[in-house]
């Protein structure tokens, strides 16, 4: 008997927290950075970030019906904490975005570049139906800076600056399980087969197991969070041509903590036949759904008014203080979300879809609602690997992914719902493969072109380019195989 010796599970999962502590310290100060440059972040809490990673990006953001195979790549999905129960190998993903918007109003256009790390994620089986995962997200983003001007009768010319930064950040530890895996087993060991089995009740046997193998396919999961952050917002009222009218400045420091919980549930069947035509291969259906309440997250602010004048080196002298208010704590209202997908798998392909629902008209801080609307997503994506065998060629094991999605954002301005749309494509390139070791791992880039709000009525268009590239490592931990 040959032996492969791999470390202790003890030693293997500290090794494991150790490595992920590390990452999210690092993480944590590169979350912080400024990862947008809409104006439209300047509402809310700001652009909230898409679920899912790498692959879903380039399948258009679709997450809520994706589940792994039986099989290796295997990928984390915290979208839907329902598809961890599926895991087989213990697997880590990193990635990072990188983002190009080209900000257009009816008389100027500018150009942006942002990068920032998108995701840090562990995921690992504990049981044949029990799954988990660790990890660290944005949970949404502030970075804009835009300047009006207006005419005001009996004052001229005033400058008005709009500048915010920041974002909160959530760390999330989830669990998926098939609570129903180990009914056939169970089934078998019961006195109710020993006895149709005795009476030769075939029949009767293959309709209940029929049953609860259906039963089988039906996974439920939860992310338990934490929402930690901090954003700023800044407004000043410049008087260029007013020799005797001080500027004004407002700045405002929202901090967030607190937690935040999501549900998800999936189900998977495989048909062989459709109205008795047998099917060259077996088609595999999984549906999801996904929940998360509303929540209340505790809230601190801090506000500060003043005027100024700016001297001949170009600082800000402060005349008055206006208004100084600090360590006003509070709660935020974060809204009811709920979604469903659909997948359908046969050979190599894969197709999903998306619908999500975000109740923002429900946002409060401080009690005080702040004018949004509910949102609504619309995701359609495909997967196509052109051959799973061990000695295809390269490029036919290559993951090729497209996408597309339509959303109404939680903003209507001037009477104009804010829309946002994009199309998105990708390819997940397989690196190493060992099958002995069973460790696989794979790159995964995504690319997606899309446009978000309008010129008209005096507002701003987004053309925005977003890519992102992903790491996917997939290896067997926390066991001691054995080859005879």
């Amino acid at each position: 008997m040959i032996g492969i010796k791999i470390a202790g599970k003890s030693r293997s999962i500290l090794l494991a927290l150790l490595v992920f502590n590390f990452l999210f310290l690092i993480c944590t100060t590169a979350f912080a950075q400024q990862s947008t440059s809409s104006p439209y972040s300047r509402y809310g809490i700001g652009d909230v970030a898409g679920k899912g990673y790498s692959q879903g990006f380039a399948m258009g953001g679709t997450n809520i019906a994706m589940q792994n195979d039986s099989t290796p790549l295997f990928f984390i999905n915290y979208g839907n904490p329902a598809s961890y129960s599926s895991l087989r190998l213990t697997t880590a993903e990193l990635g990072a975005n990188f983002n190009r918007v080209r900000l257009e109003s009816a008389s100027a256009k500018k150009t942006i570049n942002n990068a920032s790390l998108a995701f840090i994620s562990l995921a690992f089986p504990i049981k044949k139906w029990w799954g988990a995962s660790i990890g660290i997200i944005p949970y949404s983003s502030v970075g804009y800076k835009v300047s009006d001007n207006e005419v005001l009768p009996n004052i001229g010319s005033v400058n008005f600056l709009y500048q915010g930064s920041g974002g909160i950040n959530q760390v999330y530890f989830g669990n998926g399980i098939k609570p129903f895996n180990n009914l056939a087993h169970l089934f078998f060991g019961s006195n109710r087969y020993q006895r149709l089995t005795s009476e030769n009740k075939q029949a009767a046997i293959s309709h209940i197991m029929k049953r609860k193998k259906a039963a089988q396919g039906l996974s439920i999961g939860a992310n338990a969070s934490y929402l930690f952050g901090t954003f700023e917002n800044t407004r000043r009222s410049i008087f260029p041509a007013a020799a005797f009218a001080f500027n004004t400045r407002t700045g405002t420091t929202t901090q967030v903590n607190g937690f935040y919980f999501d549900y998800g549930m999936q189900y998977a069947m495989t048909i062989d036949s459709v109205r008795h035509r047998d099917l060259k291969k077996d088609v595999k259906i999984i549906f999801g759904a996904t929940m998360a309440a509303q929540t209340n997250v505790s809230t601190k602010i801090d506000s500060l008014s003043y005027s100024y004048f700016t001297n001949s080196l170009g600082y800000e002298i402060v005349k008055d203080t206006i208004e100084n208010i600090h360590d006003v704590k509070g709660n935020m209202t974060l809204p009811l979300t709920f979604g469903f997908g659909l997948a359908i798998k046969k050979g190599g392909w894969l197709v999903a879809a998306d619908y999500s629902v975000q109740n923002w008209s429900q946002y409060k801080v401080f009690n005080q609602t702040q004018g949004l609307k509910n949102s609504m997503r619309i995701s359609l994506g495909a997967q196509f690997i052109p051959s799973s065998k061990v000695n295809a060629h390269y490029f036919e094991r290559v993951n090729y992914r497209m996408g597309l999605r339509y959303a109404q954002t939680a903003l209507e301005l001037k009477n104009t719902p804010l829309v946002e749309y994009g199309l998105s494509a990708g390819l997940g390139f397989p690196v190493g493969r060992n099958f002995i070791l069973r460790n696989f791992s794979m790159v995964n880039i995504g690319l997606e072109f899309g446009q978000r709000g309008t010129t008209k009525l005096g507002l701003i268009k987004e053309n925005f380019f977003k890519a992102t590239i992903g790491f996917t490592i997939n290896d067997l931990w926390f066991q001691k195989p054995k080859i005879d």
